[in-house]
């Protein structure tokens, strides 16, 4: 009888032991950033950080000017950025003239063309990248 015992709470433990063991991916770190063009902040869009050493894609929403996701660390190039800036606002329904919307315009692909990198050293990080906006003249 104490033999059984003694084997289910060896099992247990080698169950519990390869369980802490597992690893689901690499560790992330959590980043927060700014996104702009010229100095105005990019309003809406996304933003993708591909990995330098692995080629791994991750990316974030922008918000109001701002990202905050999880990332790996190490040298990221940033791309894939899509964004809209603020270029009015409207009334979105005439029986509540009182609330208004802002008016979005996409801002072109082109503008984003620079080459960007952060590099990605520790947790809670904080990016600032801005665009020159001199892409959209070409």
């Amino acid at each position: 009888m104490n033999s059984k015992r003694f084997m289910v709470a060896m099992a247990l433990c080698l169950c519990a032991t390869l369980a802490l063991g597992c690893q689901k991916g690499p560790k992330k770190v959590h980043i927060t950033g700014t996104v702009s063009v010229a100095g105005e902040k990019v309003e809406t869009g996304s933003i993708s950080f591909v990995d330098a050493a692995t080629g791994m894609n991750e990316g974030a929403v922008i918000k109001d000017g701002t990202f905050d996701c999880e990332v790996t660390k190490g040298e990221k190039k940033v791309t894939n950025v899509l964004g809209s800036k603020v270029v009015g606002t409207f009334v979105p329904d005439p029986l509540y003239p009182d609330r208004t919307a802002n008016k979005l315009e996409d801002i072109p692909g082109k503008v984003f063309t620079e080459e960007k990198t952060i590099n990605v050293t520790k947790k809670d990080e904080h990016f600032d990248i801005d665009y020159s906006g001199e892409g959209a003249a070409n």
